[in-house]
């Protein structure tokens, strides 16, 4: 069997199964492939290392990386069809101290029907996205934040200039003109928010902020009357606006600058994952600041989902604390 017919069997069973994440694990004598979901994980082959290899290999070559190296961090992506649908697969390897490669796929789906809980939370957001400023969506990783943010650009950006800088491009969006970090070519998130303020777009969407000066950036841009929708890691509402004051972001800054700031994750429910959302708003964080007091509605609403039966008392425990 060749590298390009074990993948296509690899991608077409992860798809049907709605697979977010495959993993290439290195053991002792040979690879163990996992696949991973939104409610459970499994192993998916053992394979020795001359099949891994080939496999990982035809992976590397479509994602326009360096097949001969093993052990530095390389990312890339590519498309791969599905009964008629682009999937985007993402590919991130790096090497152990063993000089062992490990890879990971991450498969990005094109986005369904909204659910009427999605609708309404769409609702709720666009007319704080209209507005100009900064809107701050945070999570876990696979929680939902990029999703969220392109609907959201999508529902707005109607015959407007919207531009995006993310590392790598999750989400292929023709409408949008879209930059991709290269730290290689010196297009890092601080020089492509530079370049794409130059082009004056209606709104810009900054993948993450990692780093001071994007942040410093980010936030400038908003105070200057730019529309600014960007993510950043968190495990609460309130843990953002540490964050920013950590990256050197000043209460004022922070008062000024941002409409909104959203916390959000997929919970495993008695049926199906449901998405739970907290937020606060510009005169929320102002309140905050002067009072340093904080709600209990992340809290509240888990306990009213447990009570209801939605989610079980381990998946309580597990997630009251963001």
């Amino acid at each position: 069997m060749t590298a390009e017919t074990m993948v296509d069997n690899l991608l077409t069973e992860a798809c049907a199964n709605r697979i977010s994440d495959i993993y290439f694990l290195p053991h002792n004598n040979c690879y163990q492939i996992e696949a991973k979901n939104s409610l459970t994980s499994y192993l998916v082959a053992e394979l020795n290392f001359d099949e891994t290899f080939a496999i990982m290999n035809f992976l590397k070559f479509n994602s326009g990386l360096d097949i001969s190296e093993r052990r530095r961090a390389q990312k890339g992506s590519f498309c791969y069809c599905y009964q008629n649908n682009q999937i985007h697969v993402r590919i991130s390897s790096v090497g152990d101290f063993l000089n062992r490669e490990s890879m990971v796929i991450r498969l990005i789906y094109p986005q369904g029907d909204f659910t009427e809980h999605e609708i309404d939370l769409l609702n709720y957001l666009l007319p704080i996205a209209q507005r100009k400023g900064m809107m701050i969506f945070s999570g876990p990783m696979g929680s939902g934040k990029t999703s969220l943010m392109y609907s959201l650009a999508r529902q707005i950006g109607h015959r407007k200039k919207v531009m995006c800088i993310e590392d790598p491009i999750e989400i292929v969006e023709e409408d949008f003109l879209q930059l991709q970090v290269n730290s290689e070519a010196g297009m890092t998130y601080e020089e492509l928010v530079k370049t794409s303020l130059r082009h004056r777009p209606e709104l810009l969407i900054i993948g993450e902020i990692r780093d001071a000066q994007t942040a410093k950036q980010a936030i400038q841009a908003s105070l200057c009357g730019y529309t600014i929708f960007t993510t950043i890691h968190g495990r609460s509402k309130y843990s953002v606006l540490q964050r920013l004051l950590q990256l050197g972001v000043s209460e004022f800054e922070i008062s000024n600058a941002i409409n909104l700031i959203s916390y959000q994750r997929l919970i495993p429910a008695t049926e199906k994952l449901e998405l739970f959302t907290d937020f606060l708003t510009q005169e929320d964080i102002v309140d905050y600041q002067k009072n340093k007091l904080k709600d209990n509605h992340w809290r509240n609403m888990l306990n009213n989902a447990r009570e209801n039966g939605l989610i079980a008392e381990e998946t309580y425990q597990e997630f009251v604390f963001g």
